[in-house]
Parts: C-alpha cells; structure tokens; sequence
C-alpha cells in the first residue's frame, strides 16, 4: 500500500479490436442466452473539451469495479494538444503512456 490509501478493488479489462461498448453488448448477449444475471453497464462517454478523449464502459460486478477499454494509438497536430485516437498494438499503447503501472 503506496502513501497509506486504501486498496481499490478495480479490474481494467483493455480490448484490442473493438470498443469497450462493443464488447459489452456481447457479454449482455452471452449472459441472456445463457441464464445468466443481468449486469448494469455504464457508459462514460468521450469529451475531448474535458481532457476525456476515450469513451469507457464501467461495471460494478460483485465487489469490483470493472472497467473496458480499448487499446489505442495517438496522433497529434501541429496546432492542437488533443490527440486524434485509432485502435492501437499493445506496444502502441504502452509508449503513449508517460507512466504505466500494473501492466
């Protein structure tokens, strides 16, 4: 325990080829064929004026707070600090990131 904060029971779940809505819909699916409970997704969307430049998809599944995202690369202009994203390689992914834990 860094700095004495509590624990976080907090799952990432990143995609590579589809979005984390995308893939959400699917487990829905997956989980009404099969009996299975319902599970309530959010989804936090994208606001690039907010520095929010990735759409998220969240769930509370038992005690964890699960979140879906995919992998991504970015591209910057010449005359704007937000990025333009594209689905990315994980090595894409991880050289974006000035800072990666847990990986």
């Amino acid at each position: 325990r860094m700095l004495e904060l509590p624990i976080k029971d907090d799952i990432d779940i990143v995609l590579d080829d589809m979005t984390g809505a995308q893939f959400t819909q699917y487990i829905e699916k997956w989980n009404i064929k099969n009996g299975f409970q319902h599970v309530k997704f959010a989804v936090i969307q994208q606001n690039p004026e907010k520095s929010k430049h990735l759409e998220t998809v969240t769930a509370m599944i038992g005690r964890y707070s699960v979140d879906f995202v995919n992998l991504r690369s970015e591209t910057y202009s010449n005359d704007s600090r937000i990025p333009e994203m594209q689905f990315g390689t994980p090595l894409e992914d991880a050289l974006r990131r000035d800072l990666t834990i847990n990986s």
